[in-house]
């Protein structure tokens, strides 16, 4: 065989394992996420270009024509930030319908919690506004840093005038959000809306903060009146702010004593409260396997009677009201984010409305306001008490209405001096 031939038949073979590696990329992709049409598109026109790579390695040895091949594949193909696709006159243009990108957190979406209400209030918003919605679920931190990398990119690179929000959901995002979010500044088709965060952007970009410090006050003061006296405080980690803030609100409510409970024959009832951190570091403990939640869960049961968790954790706290709901070893794990059927109080935040509200505002003439700041003054954080299980009438006996009022405008001002 000569040099030539055999120059060709590995210039050949190289070009169908790229083949086979691009095919195995796509059908991963497309197992990884929903698609919508517009992706399905562009992951239709990938497999056509790997034909094309398959067609162009049968020429190379066929016909050992190098330069032939170059010319085929640099005048069918072009190329677009991380986007490849085969150009056809004929096919109908891209759309140019508003499109909203949601990045989040290592495995956040399926946590029937915050992230899924997110998830939700964008959907809503589009069905509303008649927009598109890309939201990816990273597997890592890594992977979700490479989103990241390629949505800067888009950002810094693409001319066209549709109009694109990326949502950013994740505080293990933080330090490459600040240090890259000028880049929006340059592109006024282009925005970047950032949750949460107490702190703005220095530069481009819009930021969110629901603060919880009120509602984790009015829960923590409410719950001993309840006989819910024993508590396990359960926090993703020690450096996330938004966990912390909402860690110390309820702290700041149990140890108050708006009241003295007691017990029917007398006994005062005595409040104890201990704190746990799930992970050491930012953007972790909140996704916890089914073994920690049992041992948790047991760890529980042996430092209470009849102990309460209030999980400050994400889907890790899904996860242990579930498991609680199972064992009945407990008094049981409350609602945090959404209610929990099975226990008399919840602690809610309508992150899915306060998400669907900027989208609204980011379609607006005035735009997205730089940093807004709604908590349980604005009523996008609240204490919501379960009729179905609570007797009402021994609710309003154990805090009486003139307490609650006065418990609730505590908790407003002390959240608005907190947060200063």
């Amino acid at each position: 065989m000569t040099t030539d031939v055999m120059t060709f038949a590995i210039l050949a073979v190289a070009v169908l394992l790229s083949a086979i590696v691009w095919s195995l990329f796509v059908q991963w992709r497309m197992q990884r996420r929903k698609l919508d049409e517009s992706e399905r598109e562009v992951a239709d026109a990938i497999t056509r270009h790997i034909e094309l790579l398959s067609a162009v390695a049968a020429m190379l040895v066929t016909k050992g024509s190098i330069a032939l091949a170059a010319v085929m594949m640099l005048t069918a193909c072009t190329k677009e930030g991380d986007t490849i696709y085969e150009w056809d006159p004929n096919e109908p243009k891209a759309s140019t319908k508003p499109l909203v990108t949601v990045i989040y957190g290592q495995d956040a979406l399926g946590d029937r919690s915050y992230n899924d209400l997110i998830y939700q209030g964008v959907e809503e918003a589009a069905a509303k506004y008649g927009l598109r919605t890309m939201q990816l679920s990273p597997t890592s931190y890594d992977e979700g840093r490479g989103y990241l990398e390629s949505m800067f990119q888009t950002v810094k690179d693409v001319n066209d005038t549709v109009r694109r929000l990326f949502i950013v959901c994740a505080a293990g995002y933080d330090d490459y959000i600040r240090q890259n979010s000028h880049l929006f500044d340059s592109n006024p088709n282009a925005d970047l809306l950032y949750l949460e965060t107490p702190e703005p952007l220095a530069s481009g970009g819009s930021t969110l903060y629901l603060p919880y410090y009120g509602a984790m006050y009015e829960a923590g003061a409410i719950m001993p009146a309840l006989m819910m006296n024993e508590c396990m405080l359960l926090v993703s980690n020690p450096e996330d702010a938004t966990v912390n803030k909402a860690s110390k609100g309820f702290t700041d409510g149990f140890q108050t004593d708006y009241y003295q409970a007691k017990y029917e024959w007398g006994g005062v009832v005595e409040k104890h409260l201990e704190t746990r951190y799930l992970a050491e570091y930012s953007g972790e403990g909140y996704n916890i396997p089914d073994s920690t939640a049992f041992h948790i869960i047991n760890e529980v049961d042996e430092v209470f009677d009849y102990g309460y968790i209030v999980p400050i954790c994400g889907g890790s706290g899904t996860k242990l009201r579930y498991l609680c709901e199972l064992t009945y070893t407990i008094g049981g794990c409350i609602g945090i984010d959404v209610v929990a059927p099975t226990q008399w109080l919840s602690i809610l935040k309508h992150i899915d409305r306060a998400v669907a509200l900027c989208v609204g505002q980011w379609l607006s003439p005035e735009g997205m306001p730089k940093h807004q700041v709604l908590g349980l003054k604005e009523g996008y954080t609240e204490v919501a008490i379960n009729s179905a299980l609570c007797d009402l009438s021994l609710y309003n006996e154990f805090v009486p209405e003139e307490l609650r009022q006065q418990i609730h405008e505590d908790a407003i001002r002390k959240e608005a001096e907190y947060d200063k």
